[in-house]
């Protein structure tokens, strides 16, 4: 299984990054420049793209306790496997650390998303730094 994994610090405190987070799951906030809109359905975030294709993110877990939010793109571009965490870190200090880790087979797919989720990683640290 191949990982795609992204960290970065935070400018705000742990629990404005986890609200942004767990808001994100439950389609309150827009975050990617690549999504046209998210609404929800069940347990499922439904991302239109720019093209009128739809994605469905399911979540697995929102753990507020532990500030991490997992989910699961089923067949996202031909996968057998994709998951993916968005974590807050708690640093020392009272600061925050962002980290996004998406594993995902067959492995070459890791190669087709490492650049486009690079891009989007950036854009969800502005998001919380600045929501």
């Amino acid at each position: 299984m191949a990982t795609i994994f992204y960290a970065a610090p935070l400018q705000v405190a742990p629990a404005a990054a986890w609200d942004v987070l767990d808001r994100y799951t439950r389609s309150e906030v827009h975050v990617f420049s690549a999504c046209v809109t998210e609404r929800q359905e069940g347990d499922c975030r439904v991302v239109t793209l720019e093209d009128g294709s739809e994605i469905r993110e399911r979540n697995v877990t929102v753990d507020s306790e532990r500030m991490r939010a997992v989910y699961t793109v089923p067949g996202l571009m031909g996968a057998e496997h994709h998951q993916a965490e968005m974590r807050v870190v708690r640093e020392p200090g009272g600061g925050a650390a962002l980290e996004w880790c998406t594993d995902v087979l067959p492995h070459e797919l890791a190669e087709l998303l490492r650049e486009p989720y690079a891009a989007m990683f950036g854009e969800l640290v502005d998001a919380v730094n600045h929501h």
